[in-house]
């Protein structure tokens, strides 16, 4: 694989600056790139082992949120680290980048987009969503993020975004017959999965989003196996799954989403970087944890919004934690309602500005709970 020069890599920051986090003992710094140059920011407030704290402090508060019988006052105790891991990632990495760029604040909503692709134990953690301590504007009112885990991968996507593909195939090895790639929806939902919370608001979500959507197709239930998945796929231009997600930190490669038959054919990260969609234009997964993995193996970003990427879908919107039901149906039905043209089709070229816009509302309308709306984030170009 050959080394890309200046010239190429400043390319790739023709929509917006793409910025690389390294987290070093030898001194950390973020690489942001533009379409004039690549310079180097120091972080001085970024080390390893205070990463690592921050990290851990951060994934047991998400942890005691979610956990059965926790009191009203531990959640909130938590809630206050979470703000607080939030404005650490504004003083020690957010603010910096964006204050070097000279991005300003802007009342009426942010258009500069910036694509994030953070290493390590930094990995997991929303730079999108850092904010100051005092409550003043934060990434959130200065750009519309997306995340990228290298210059390449984006500038691969935005090749697919750009001249998708008029046929799609069947199998994962792309040896199976060719299918012409209609413009529909796939929508699978599994309210209810073998040995899992059920998920109320999952099938209220698909039925939204089958009177939505032109040419929608419903997978619901018992009918939402991993053969019905993986067969319907190449046959849709956009998928939607409402359902659970299992990251697996030990293994990323078996991170999965939930299915029906979950229990006996899990559909695996595995399973979905061997298919070969060269139709597809967005993957909605409207589930939690998909670009969970452990710090080990964070700059190889294998999850699953990462998989659905390497299959073809150039836009994915994913999510770093815990997805409350009903928030996560509320921020789909706004997302599609944002993107469906009149023909009821989807314009996926806006997706980072909707569900950015989606998420500065429900910020605005609880700020004091983070975990409710800083999940969600958007891959791609």
């Amino acid at each position: 694989m050959r080394e890309w020069d200046e010239r190429e890599l400043c390319a790739t920051a023709a929509a917006g600056p793409v910025v690389l986090v390294n987290v070093s003992p030898h001194g950390s710094d973020a690489l942001v790139v533009t379409e004039r140059a690549i310079e180097a920011v120091p972080l001085p407030g970024l080390d390893p082992r205070t990463t690592a704290q921050r990290r851990s402090a951060f994934q047991e508060a998400l942890l005691r949120i979610e956990a059965p019988g926790t009191s009203r006052e531990q959640s909130l105790r938590a809630q206050r680290t979470v703000r607080d891991s939030l404005a650490w990632l504004w003083q020690a990495v957010t603010g910096p980048v964006l204050d070097h760029l000279d991005i300003p604040h802007a009342p009426a909503g942010p258009s500069t987009r910036l694509w994030w692709s953070p290493g390590g134990a930094l990995g997991s953690l929303p730079l999108h969503a850092a904010a100051p301590q005092d409550g003043g504007p934060g990434a959130l009112d200065r750009v519309v993020s997306s995340y990228t885990p290298t210059l390449r991968a984006l500038h691969h996507a935005r090749q697919r975004a750009a001249h998708p593909s008029g046929t799609g195939t069947a199998t994962g090895t792309g040896t199976g017959p060719g299918t012409d790639t209609d413009t529909g929806t796939l929508v699978v939902a599994v309210d209810e999965a073998p040995g899992l919370v059920p998920l109320p608001a999952a099938r209220r979500e698909a039925e939204h989003l089958a009177g939505l959507l032109a040419d929608a197709d419903v997978l619901t239930g018992t009918s939402a196996t991993h053969a019905a998945v993986v067969s319907a796929l190449p046959r849709h231009a956009y998928a939607h799954f409402a359902c659970h997600a299992v990251g697996d930190l030990e293994n990323p490669s078996g991170s999965r989403l939930v299915l029906h038959d979950h229990a006996e054919r899990p559909l695996t990260v595995r399973d979905l970087a061997r298919l070969r969609l060269p139709s597809v234009r967005l993957a909605y997964l409207s589930a939690c944890d998909t670009l969970r993995t452990s710090p080990e193996l964070a700059d190889e970003a294998v999850h699953i919004v990462s998989a659905l990427q390497i299959a073809g879908f150039p836009h994915v919107v994913g999510s770093l934690w815990h997805v409350d039901d009903t928030i996560g149906a509320t921020v789909a039905r706004s997302v599609y309602e944002t993107l469906r043209t009149r023909d009821g089709n989807l314009d996926v070229s806006r997706t980072a500005e909707a569900l950015h816009s989606t998420v500065r509302t429900l910020r605005d309308t609880y700020p004091h709970t983070p975990t409710l709306w800083a999940c969600q984030v958007h891959a791609g170009p």
